[in-house]
């Protein structure tokens, strides 16, 4: 029983780790299409002057967009969540391959089953702690797609490390 809880703790610190990158991955494309988008406008303003005339509602409605865009994007969560999940990803992984390198021990029936509950306690405990330190404020909306993914990554992970 103890060894099968220590299991589904691993499986799920893999998934968090993976899950954590595939968010932080996201976050990352949604701060560079912005930049991107303000980049263009910005930089076609001066192209933009011979179309004027032609299209004068379209490229006004573009230009009040990227200012928009410039005036609120501090105010976006995209790059404080990037950093939080960049470092909370760090520190799942080590968490991860804490886990990892005990399992060992508790496959091989090394341990008694306080043992193995104690440290599957502690797993827990690491992991909260992390996120807690981590996503200090930030708040992270459930990514389903980012979830399926390291699911499967996960799954991937540990059918070829450990079968």
């Amino acid at each position: 029983m103890y060894q099968h809880k220590y299991w589904n703790q691993l499986k799920e610190l893999k998934v968090h780790v993976y899950y954590v990158q595939a968010y932080a991955v996201k976050q990352n494309k949604y701060d560079q299409i912005i930049n991107i988008f303000l980049a263009i406008t910005s930089s076609s303003s001066i192209a933009a002057w011979a179309l004027w005339k032609d299209y004068q509602f379209l490229w006004a409605f573009i230009i009040a967009a990227s200012q928009v865009i410039t005036a609120i994007k501090p105010l976006l969560p995209y790059r404080k969540r990037l950093s939080a999940l960049n470092k909370l990803g760090d520190m799942l992984s080590l968490i991860s391959l804490k886990a990892e390198r005990d399992w060992y021990f508790v496959a091989e029936g090394k341990w008694s089953e306080e043992e193995i509950h104690s440290k599957w306690a502690d797993l827990k405990e690491d992991a909260l702690s992390a996120e807690n330190k981590c996503l200090n404020g930030v708040t992270l909306p459930k990514n389903k797609s980012a979830l399926t993914l390291a699911e499967k990554e996960a799954d991937i992970y540990l059918q070829s490390t450990y079968y």
